[in-house]
């Protein structure tokens, strides 16, 4: 089965974002992929607050969403949608949620980020998702035709304890889509990709934002494809590259977890 995750540098114009999207899923397709992985942010990146409350698309009436079911439909592959941002009609905070769409065009799963970025890493920003974004409260995994999913978001990784629990529901494919900073990518990334693949015996698959943003904000890229043992089988070879392609088997999953039963256990 081959699985792809998409690298880019989303902007604060949505259209072009779905543009780009809209691509890579074609260029996928090529290439006889069954799963395509988007990052974090997908829809957009935005070059303030005001411009994310005024940009967010409904939460109940995503044009992005909509495009995306008629693609997957289209070329008959499974959709990742790493995130979109989201306005709420009841509420001023801001939703980033992940989809996971089938090749029927159906939404067959959602995921809130549970997991705030609320910190200072010494690149001249202070993130405070916790102040504009409502958090997430459930962990979700779903079984589709080629594999069992669990669903993240970026600063989800750092928290192992959610990995163990999509694991123990089944999950064989975890999705990692991220916005990683590029300070704390360079220190973090690799590591945290390779470790949550590890101690669960899964594939991880960690699409990503790349480049420089609207809102000034550096990400790191590196797209990654790490098999259950913990290797990088694909990575974006540069800042540029947009889709990183790798064959898996499943069977992996059951000889990593036979041969090291950690995740099993509380």
């Amino acid at each position: 089965m081959r699985v792809a995750a998409a690298q880019y540098c989303a902007s604060n114009d949505i259209l072009q974002n779905q543009d780009t999207i809209a691509r890579l899923i074609s260029q996928a397709s090529s290439q006889s992929v069954s799963l395509i992985c988007f990052p974090e942010c997908a829809n957009l990146i935005a070059k303030n607050k005001k411009e994310l409350q005024e940009k967010a698309e409904p939460a109940d009436n995503s044009d992005t969403l909509k495009r995306i079911k008629t693609l997957a439909q289209k070329y008959n592959i499974i959709i990742s949608l790493g995130s979109l941002l989201l306005r709420q009609s009841d509420s001023k905070k801001i939703l980033n949620r992940s989809f996971l769409v089938d090749i029927n065009g159906e939404c067959i799963a959602t995921y809130d980020k549970i997991h705030m970025f609320d910190a200072s890493v010494g690149d001249g920003k202070i993130y405070r998702e916790s102040e504009d974004f409502q958090a997430g409260e459930k962990i979700i995994t779903r079984k589709t035709s080629i594999a069992h999913i669990g669903l993240s978001i970026c600063y989800d990784v750092r928290f192992p304890q959610m990995y163990r629990k999509m694991a123990q529901a089944g999950a064989e494919i975890m999705v990692t889509p991220a916005a990683f900073t590029a300070k704390t990518g360079k220190a973090h990334w690799h590591v945290l990709q390779r470790a949550r693949a590890i101690e669960t015996g899964s594939f991880i698959i960690a699409a990503a934002q790349s480049g420089t943003h609207a809102d000034g904000r550096q990400t790191y890229g590196h797209a990654l494809i790490v098999n259950p043992w913990g290797e990088i089988i694909a990575e974006a070879p540069t800042p540029e590259a947009e889709l990183v392609l790798a064959d898996i088997d499943l069977n992996e999953v059951d000889i990593a977890r036979n041969a090291i039963s950690a995740w099993k256990t509380e």
